[in-house]
């Protein structure tokens, strides 16, 4: 019995220094460089917020070097020479890279195996280079044709513009491109905050926001442990959130939002609630009888209005007329009597312009039942096709 615990007491020693032997090099980066004979290499890891030295590998005689390290995840590493010229890799736990080049020019000669996610990263940089060569090309081109004499500055500057917006667009299509297809690798954060030059990003947050939430919700689902990724969807998160702050700045009335209500007289001098019509889809209608446009519209709402009523649906009309005569007449020339008119009669400085921010006539909002906006502003076909689609 005793030397049974003995052999077991072994096999878990054993177990434990194998255990801890794996986790030390579970990972491999092995290469040969021309012209680097006893030079040095030196490895960073790119977190989320710094940079972090790992060590300084050293060349031997006939260009080969080698590095054995852990990875808990997968990471981004820096290998820069003395020159400086610098590359990223992007590593996996147990991956095992090679690398061959010139140590003196590494960025444009590198070569890697062993490391899918590293080519992309490479395939991406190389494109990036690529562009901001070409384009700082054409600046430098540009200035020198400004000392030519009798030069057309206007002209040289269009000329400038349009190729500089025409490479822009090619590496911003790239960029799309590559994001699309590379949804399931890291290298796809890389691309997302490409630049081509300082604090000048490829793609915007605001305008290129699909691709941000693609990417989340690809490698959150994928990788949801990484830092990089719980670092990226909380950005993500971020960005919607203001997004969201400046879209209810710029519009307090977004699509999904109950009506503010409105009390206003009708022609009878009764004052009568837009929330009285709720259980109805109501079209919310702003107009005068001064707007030609206004005016214009008023015989497609007496048609849609005369379809679709006994359906459910009416309208609820304030006039911004400064008169109760002009107000009147034009109710009675329009033949709009039949629905809810209202008005306080006191032009543009109504109370209801700065709750529904109304710039200009005719403004409609269409109401579902609940009193809740689902459109705005729809003319003619266009309001009909919506009430079909509800309606019919």
């Amino acid at each position: 019995m005793k030397r049974y615990r003995f052999f077991l007491s072994i096999l878990a020693i054993i177990f434990i220094l194998l255990s801890c032997q794996k986790k030390e090099q579970n990972f491999q980066l092995r290469g040969n460089l021309q012209n680097g004979a006893e030079q040095e290499l030196y490895l960073f890891e790119v977190k989320s917020t710094e940079i972090e030295p790992l060590d300084t590998i050293k060349i031997d005689k006939q260009g080969h070097f080698q590095y054995d390290g852990f990875l808990e995840s997968i990471r981004f590493l820096l290998l820069r020479t003395n020159k400086p010229e610098q590359i990223y890799l992007l590593a996996h736990p147990g991956d095992r890279i090679t690398l061959t080049g010139d140590f003196q020019n590494l960025k444009a000669s590198y070569q890697v195996e062993g490391s899918e996610d590293t080519r992309l990263v490479q395939k991406l940089n190389q494109r990036i280079e690529k562009t901001i060569f070409s384009l700082d090309s054409i600046s430098s081109d540009y200035q020198e044709k400004l000392k030519e004499p009798g030069v057309d500055f206007e002209e040289l500057r269009l000329k400038t513009r349009g190729e500089y917006e025409t490479i822009t667009n090619s590496q911003r299509e790239f960029t799309i491109n590559f994001i699309k297809n590379n949804t399931t690798s890291l290298s796809s954060l890389m691309a997302l905050y490409q630049q081509i030059e300082a604090q000048s990003f490829l793609l915007s947050e605001e305008e290129d926001f699909q691709y941000y939430v693609l990417v989340d919700s690809v490698l959150g689902e994928l990788y949801p442990e990484v830092d990089y990724v719980k670092t990226f969807r909380s950005n993500v998160s971020e960005m919607l959130e203001a997004m969201e702050v400046q879209k209810r700045r710029t519009d307090p009335l977004p699509d999904g939002t109950l009506a503010p209500d409105i009390e206003l007289p009708n022609p009878e001098g009764k004052k009568v609630a837009l929330s009285s019509l709720r259980g109805n889809y109501v079209l919310l209608d702003f107009w005068a009888a001064w707007c030609g446009p206004c005016r214009k519209e008023n015989p497609h709402l007496v048609d849609v209005y005369n379809k679709y009523h006994e359906k459910g649906f009416t309208i609820y009309q304030v006039s911004l007329d400064r008169t109760r005569e002009a107000w009147l007449k034009g109710i009675e020339d329009d033949k709009i009597g039949k629905w809810t008119q209202v008005s306080d009669l006191k032009f543009w400085n109504s109370s209801v312009v700065p709750v529904y921010q109304i710039q200009a006539i005719p403004a409609s909002f269409l109401l579902d039942r609940e009193g809740r906006i689902i459109a705005r502003n729809l003319r003619g076909a266009e309001l009909e096709q919506k009430l079909s689609e509800i309606f019919d």
